[in-house]
């Protein structure tokens, strides 16, 4: 992702990246476990996150026969929107550049504000969504500190937060939600310098609008018209993007669907998430359950880490227990597709300094939307026991 030079005119290669290449490998893998066991596999799965979580839904929508169970997290649903996103979050920085020392307040600022829409003041924020924010708050009163913002930046941020629009205000891609900013320099702002590089959004996108779109000399930050430069990605929609949500060949061959999600992931949106399991509902209705959920999760970053429970056998991170389908997501796919039982509750765990060795600083129970986790009142919110999955 850091080079894509190698895909500059190779169609081919381009087309491998988009969706070919996951494919054949598995085809020759299941070739290769049956050349060597002398009988072929019972049954095969799939987990990735992020571009991973692209592939997985490619698999769901282009190769249904590929695999049974399928577990996908921070999808690249839509790689063309997501790369214009990405242009828009560092153009909004150009200029009004928000340098690592700042983010601390930026969190602290969030916090505040949306902590408790969930219900509970605990240090993590469940349902951003639910969370109206405005980073004026932050509006530097006098001279500009760590503690506050200046004018551009708190415009740039709002930009961020809002998402990428054309001139007139038609919005294009979902921006991400506010809270838990403590990786935006890893993801959004990089080092404060030359707008947000060399963050992910600008490093993606620009190899993206580079090597395969615009050519090696473009420079995207600078040149990209999002009114009239973005009908150039529509030549890689077919191929780059895994956005159809009728998946009844899945459904019927018996696959079993988990996709999830961080509300804090600020690199694939978490709306864009949403949009799309709501748009599979669209089209399987009630039948959706069945065979397809979608588990979004709180104070969790982009695949791993961040404030909120973030260990439950996810992708980057350690299993936890296969046989444990209560607490390990590739164990809820197996029990779902081999004994019919599918997943009404995740159990993720927080420990502590996010050290699994150490001892454990809280549980809480994954709920599939639009569920969420609602406290009883009583006992300790630390304990997933305590809580019950409710639409909130």
């Amino acid at each position: 992702h850091w080079d894509a030079s190698a895909l500059h005119n190779d169609p081919q290669a381009q087309l491998n990246y988009a969706h070919r290449g996951a494919h054949l490998v598995t085809e020759i893998a299941k070739q290769i476990v049956t050349a060597y066991y002398e009988e072929a596999s019972s049954k095969s799965y799939f987990l990735g996150c992020s571009n991973g979580g692209k592939m997985g839904l490619m698999a769901v929508q282009r190769y249904p026969e590929d695999f049974d169970g399928i577990v996908i997290g921070g999808p690249v649903i839509d790689r063309t929107g997501l790369m214009i996103m990405f242009d828009w979050s560092q153009r909004a920085l150009l200029g009004a550049e928000i340098p690592p020392y700042k983010i601390p307040a930026m969190e602290r600022a969030t916090l505040e504000a949306c902590d408790a829409t969930d219900g509970l003041t605990d240090g993590v924020i469940s349902r951003p969504d639910m969370c109206e924010f405005d980073p004026a708050v932050l509006m530097c009163e006098g001279e500009d500190s760590a503690e506050c913002l200046t004018a551009p930046q708190v415009d740039a941020w709002q930009k961020i937060l809002d998402g990428s629009q054309t001139s007139d205000g038609e919005a294009l891609y979902p921006g991400y939600f506010p809270g838990h900013e403590d990786d935006y320099p890893a993801y959004v702002t990089g080092l404060g310098v030359n707008h947000g590089y060399p963050s992910s959004n600008y490093m993606y996108m620009d190899n993206f609008m580079r090597y395969f779109v615009f050519g090696p000399d473009y420079d995207a930050v600078h040149d990209f018209d999002i009114d009239n430069d973005r009908a150039a990605l529509d030549a890689f929609v077919a191929e780059q993007d895994a956005v159809d949500p009728d998946l009844r060949d899945f459904e019927a061959r018996g696959g079993k669907l988990i996709i999830y999600n961080g509300w804090a992931d600020h690199s694939t949106p978490p709306q864009r998430a949403i949009d799309y399991y709501n748009a599979v509902r669209d089209v399987h209705g009630e039948d959706t359950d069945a065979f397809a959920r979608l588990f979004m999760v709180p104070g969790f970053h982009h695949c791993s880490g961040g404030p909120g429970p973030n260990i439950f056998g996810s992708n980057g991170r350690p299993l936890v227990n296969l046989n444990d389908p209560d607490r390990d997501l590739m164990g809820a796919i197996v029990n779902w597709v081999e004994n019919d039982v599918p997943p009404d509750r995740i159990v993720a765990t927080k420990y502590v300094d996010d050290d699994t060795s150490q001892s454990i600083e809280r549980t809480r129970p994954l709920c599939p939307y639009p569920e969420s986790a609602q406290y009883t009142g009583s006992g300790s919110i630390d304990d997933e026991a305590n809580f019950v999955c409710a639409v909130q």
